[in-house]
């Protein structure tokens, strides 16, 4: 005799408040990515900016100690280049200056390793989206323009004041989670958000066009392409999706042993002189400071400080304030060798490739969507790396981002995640 257990009241209850639960941490995670992101873009937040974004991701990170442990656990090896940036203090040339950018740099890179670990990882993504696009949009719709402070010509800077490249680089982040959030809706059959999503994507694209940054507009046609082909290709056979992640690293290797002849077709479409507005000098004048420290380098952000003289000949050359130390020598290499010499960028370079090749292997085993878009996100930072400084900065809105990215690659798939079905990750 088959006996049927009925559910008591205390069972039902109980059920009840663990799925409050989870749709609480779902709700909370989406809601602290958009709000740690959103404090660090504009600009005019200032300190008190800071502040909050600090704030928030230790506020995070104490109630997500699963997700600290999984951190450590997982992502490891992502932690290596902010320890070597703490280790700097130890031959830093300026320690107290070190050791500040350091411990905020460690932070931020953190906070964004725990959303890369969040439980629900398009719950991340809606919060960032809200946050990239919603300002993006808000920017272009009510923002101002004003003259670049090298070529004259009127760009578009955001709500905030941010630099035009700084607020590009939102811009193209806005368009690339707009598309992540169209095919999300079309997946869900949600036509009209779909069309929202896609009106919104316009913006951003027009927006990071405004912006005259011609690195961020190349990148985001790189990327967007890219997503679209990991989007169509996400559900196919193991086999297909290995030969489209191969074409890929094949295409990044490529890229990177032509990419001064891809630069000067990049220049001429966008206009620019062929001094890169600056960029040959700062990178022939980086060659003599890197010679004189080149292991170890100056400590991290130990260059570009009012206590360093050759900083401040730099930025009375290009006519910059001297307290203006969001200046760099725009390049990720030279950038990363003169704060932590070689060392530093082998190690930089070396997290950067285990990231993307752990992105990849989860793209072949899973049909996971945040994934294709976390390694859209690289190849739109990691592509700029030559002409932009793409590296872990304390506090700014792009290192969570990062790292979230590189992260990522490790986030448990299958049941194992405790994410539900490959939809989540």
């Amino acid at each position: 005799m088959n006996t049927i257990v009925v559910p008591t009241p205390v069972m039902s209850s109980r059920r009840s408040r663990l799925s409050e639960l989870a749709a609480d941490r779902i709700v909370q995670d989406g809601v602290f990515a958009g709000f740690i992101v959103l404090s660090r873009i504009p600009a005019n937040l200032g300190t008190g900016g800071a502040a909050i974004g600090l704030a928030l991701m230790v506020l995070y990170a104490a109630i997500r100690l699963d997700q600290c442990r999984a951190v450590m656990l997982r992502c490891r090896l992502q932690l290596a280049y902010p320890v070597l940036a703490l280790a700097s203090i130890l031959w830093a040339v300026h320690p107290l200056v070190t050791g500040r950018a350091a411990v905020q740099m460690a932070i931020t890179a953190f906070a964004g390793l725990l959303l890369s670990q969040a439980a629900r990882p398009r719950a991340v993504l809606l919060g960032l989206f809200c946050a990239f696009a919603g300002y993006t949009v808000a920017s272009f719709l009510i923002g101002h323009t004003r003259p670049d402070g090298v070529t004259g010509a009127p760009a578009l800077f955001g709500l905030g004041g941010e630099a035009k490249n700084y607020f590009a680089d939102s811009a193209a982040t806005g368009a690339l989670l707009s598309l992540a959030m169209a095919a999300v809706c079309l997946e869900r059959r949600a036509f009209a958000a779909t069309i929202g999503c896609a009106m919104t994507i316009l913006f951003c694209i027009l927006a990071t066009h405004q912006a005259r940054s011609a690195g961020a507009l190349a990148s985001l046609v790189l990327a967007a392409g890219l997503m679209l082909i990991l989007l169509i290709m996400r559900s196919r056979s193991p086999t297909a999706k290995a030969l489209v992640s191969l074409a890929l690293l094949a295409g990044l290797i490529l890229g990177a042993v032509f990419f001064e002849q891809l630069l000067v077709i990049v220049q001429q479409v966008a206009a620019k002189d062929a001094g890169l507005t600056g960029r040959g000098y700062l990178w022939y004048r980086a060659e003599f400071i890197v010679a004189e420290r080149p292991w170890l380098g100056t400590g991290y952000f130990g260059f570009w400080t009012p206590e360093n003289p050759d900083a401040i000949g730099f930025w009375r050359y290009f006519d910059i304030r001297q307290e203006g130390t969001a200046f760099s020598f725009h390049n990720s290499y030279i950038q990363t060798m003169v704060e932590t010499g070689y060392l530093g960028l082998v190690v930089l370079v070396g997290t950067w490739i285990a990231g993307v090749l752990a992105l990849l292997r989860r793209f072949v085993i899973t049909p996971s969507l945040p994934t294709c878009f976390w390694l859209s996100y690289l190849v739109l930072q990691l592509s700029k790396s030559p002409v932009e400084p793409i590296r872990p900065a304390a506090l700014v809105a792009p290192t969570v981002m990062l790292f979230a990215a590189l992260g990522f690659g490790w986030f448990p798939f299958g049941r194992s995640a405790r994410a539900g079905s490959s939809k989540s990750g």
